[in-house]
């Protein structure tokens, strides 16, 4: 292979990185020079789009955006650049999580544990709370019935419009709920029916809803979206509601809710944290949350 000079080599890996981060992850220049910044390693948007169109750009500005871009591209996608190529290729670096980088400071006041004591956050919060995310929102419930109402009583801005956003840029959403066949299902919504006498008709009205869920996700999968939309059926003994956003990242995210016997499941108090802000407690909850759907059966 020719030597290629030191400048070439590091326009190289910030082009090729810019293809890499637009393929995979759908980022614009402005995402990425944001990144940098968060990254200590600040390259203004001007000099990025020089660098891209091959213009004249200072050694040290090309010295800084492709060190910033291998940073970027391993904590984000595992993938390194290969000398002899000029390309980046995958590391395969084992149990690698990926390490998603805020393209802005959070507010403290934003992040920090927040109980929402009243119960079921609303529509607007929950549209808010995933609208940032990189990889994967999981929500476990038991009938799901708010989440397939949501598609069909709101109109498409409140609700639907938010995920197809997600899955445009290559998220996976999946939902979980309890198997209405399982005698777990009978057990727990026998039991609440003690309580709560309109949980007599759960499993008949979780049955409708998972007809609901199947066809919206028949739906989205017929756009070939580069996320997903996907549908599970666990079989345990509900304990609360999880609501998490890119939970496997350092910006990890969620909201739970227990399910107080005797209370309405909407009426029950919902806790919000970061893994950042509260990382004993987010790791108990996720690796809980983890174990809970395991061996879920997803819907075809």
């Amino acid at each position: 292979m020719a030597k290629i000079s030191k400048e070439n080599r590091l326009r190289n890996i910030v082009c090729r990185g810019l293809e890499q981060l637009q393929e995979h992850l759908s980022y614009g220049q402005s995402n990425i020079v944001s990144k940098f910044k968060m990254l200590d390693m600040a390259v203004s948007t001007a000099s990025l789009s020089n660098i891209k169109t091959g213009k004249p750009t200072g050694l040290l500005v090309l010295n800084t955006a492709a060190k910033g871009m291998e940073v970027l591209l391993q904590r984000e996608l595992d993938m390194g650049f290969h000398v002899e190529t000029q390309e980046f290729r995958p590391l395969n670096t084992p149990s690698w999580v990926a390490d998603i980088v805020a393209e802005k400071h959070q507010d403290p006041a934003q992040s920090a544990f927040k109980v929402h004591a009243d119960g079921r956050v609303s529509l607007k919060q929950k549209t808010d709370f995933f609208a940032d995310a990189k990889q994967e929102v999981i929500e476990v419930g038991v009938r799901l019935n708010s989440l397939s109402n949501y598609f069909i009583s709101q109109n498409e801005q409140a609700y639907t419009n938010h995920i197809l956003r997600l899955l445009q840029k290559g998220v996976k959403v999946k939902a979980y709920l309890l198997d209405p066949d399982s005698q777990e299902a009978r057990i727990y919504f026998e039991d609440r029916a003690q309580e709560l006498p309109s949980e007599k008709d759960s499993i008949s009205e979780t049955k409708k809803v998972i007809e609901r869920l199947k066809v919206l996700s028949s739906k989205f999968e017929a756009m070939n979206l580069a996320g997903s939309f996907e549908i599970y059926l666990y079989k345990h003994i509900p304990v609360c509601l999880f609501f998490v956003v890119d939970g496997a990242t350092a910006q990890g995210k969620m909201m739970v809710s227990p399910y107080l016997y005797g209370v309405r499941r909407a009426n029950c108090p919902v806790l919000e944290f970061t893994r950042k802000d509260q990382p004993v407690l987010f790791r108990s909850h996720f690796d809980s949350m983890q174990r809970f759907i395991d061996g879920a059966q997803k819907l075809s």
